[in-house]
């Protein structure tokens, strides 16, 4: 199985260890997913999430290459900002979603780890006479997440910055830490205010020291925990959530979308369900009355009609409770919709609510 290049970090610090992402050998929790979870919510937490896919474009067409390809708007974005995008088929479904940032000297984007190497297939394709470089630098760029409400006092500390409070999400800036350059991006993947924090990957080990020794209750966070957060907040992942079945609007990613842009792959068929139809699904939130947590792909009930299927499901340490991401036709998406989901003891109810959960009140 594949592992990033803090694995030995991380097992030297006793995490324990499972199989994600299509053969990633990743921390699952280290002290427990509830408890970082909590450290999340409440403070700072660090969490290597070297696994996502990262390409790389040079050249002097990269912005005019990509902005042709992606669904969202490229070559109007200044060196530091950023956006969210999907990679789509000539039919509309999603290859792979997208965060681009611009950089002076290149153009990185961030995909799961599912995708990569599918939409550097993609955009390979595409690469004729342009000036363009397309590279995918995985193995070459780790990358640290630091999320949580005391995140911009660490990472300024670390940075030896004071600029860094109001950095919006996707937008960028670079600094130098132990002669490397770092990529520091906005995110608010979690629900939390945080950042990214991009290096080459023989400069991580000592970035993620730094990290953990500025602040005694800095904490590392598992996979696990880094699952419940992003469920909570309603932020769909592809493998889960998106994938090659679905069309951006039905995962309400109308934010990955400019429909003045012009054209794009699959442009055709997302703008004709935005101006000429609708979806027959979308993505919800579903809160769980049962004690236990939904396997996914379980199918969703409206009486004996079924009507959709769970993607993800957690337990959320915010509401004390199960919760689900899940497609649901159009008739049952309104918030406080009543639902059944299909188990293995029986089917047990649920009540549709809008994303995200954590500002959800029946």
């Amino acid at each position: 199985m594949k592992t990033t290049p803090l694995y030995e970090i991380h097992h030297k610090l006793g995490a324990t260890f499972a199989e994600r992402h299509n053969g990633w050998n990743l921390a699952t929790h280290f002290t427990g997913a509830v408890s970082e979870h909590e450290v999340v919510r409440n403070g700072v937490g660090i969490a290597d999430i070297s696994y996502q896919g990262i390409l790389t474009l040079t050249g002097e067409d990269r912005a005019k290459f990509l902005h042709r390809l992606i669904s969202n708007d490229v070559e109007n974005l200044s060196n530091g900002e950023g956006n969210y995008a999907t990679l789509l088929t000539n039919r509309g479904k999603i290859i792979a979603d997208l965060n681009v940032y611009i950089l002076e000297d290149a153009i990185y984007i961030s995909t799961a780890p599912e995708s990569a190497e599918n939409a550097f297939t993609e955009l390979d394709k595409y690469l004729i006479a342009d000036d363009v470089e397309l590279s995918l630098e995985t193995d070459k760029i780790g990358a640290i997440a630091v999320y949580g409400p005391k995140s911009p006092e660490l990472v300024q500390s670390v940075l030896n910055t004071e600029d860094l409070s109001n950095l919006s999400e996707y937008h960028s800036q670079s600094y130098v830490f132990d002669k490397q350059r770092i990529v520091c991006v906005g995110s608010n993947t979690v629900g939390e205010y945080g950042y990214h924090l991009y290096t080459p990957a023989n400069a991580l080990e000592a970035l993620w020291e730094r990290l953990m020794a500025e602040r005694p209750n800095v904490v590392p966070i598992g996979w696990d925990a880094l699952e419940s957060l992003r469920i909570e907040a309603g932020t769909p992942r592809y493998g889960t959530e998106l994938t090659d079945a679905i069309i951006p609007l039905e995962a309400e990613l109308e934010h990955a979308i400019d429909f003045e842009k012009g054209c794009y792959i699959g442009q055709e068929i997302v703008a004709r369900m935005k101006y000429r139809g609708h979806p027959n699904r979308l993505l919800r939130g579903i809160e769980i009355d049962a004690e236990n947590v939904i396997q996914q792909n379980s199918k969703i009930y409206n009486d004996d009609k079924e009507i959709g299927w769970v993607t993800s499901s957690t337990y959320s340490p915010t509401l004390g409770k199960p919760i689900a991401l899940g497609y649901v036709r159009m008739a049952f998406t309104e918030h406080g919709s009543q639902i059944q989901i299909e188990t293995e003891e029986g089917r047990v109810n649920g009540t549709v609510v809008d994303l995200p959960f954590l500002f959800n009140e029946i």
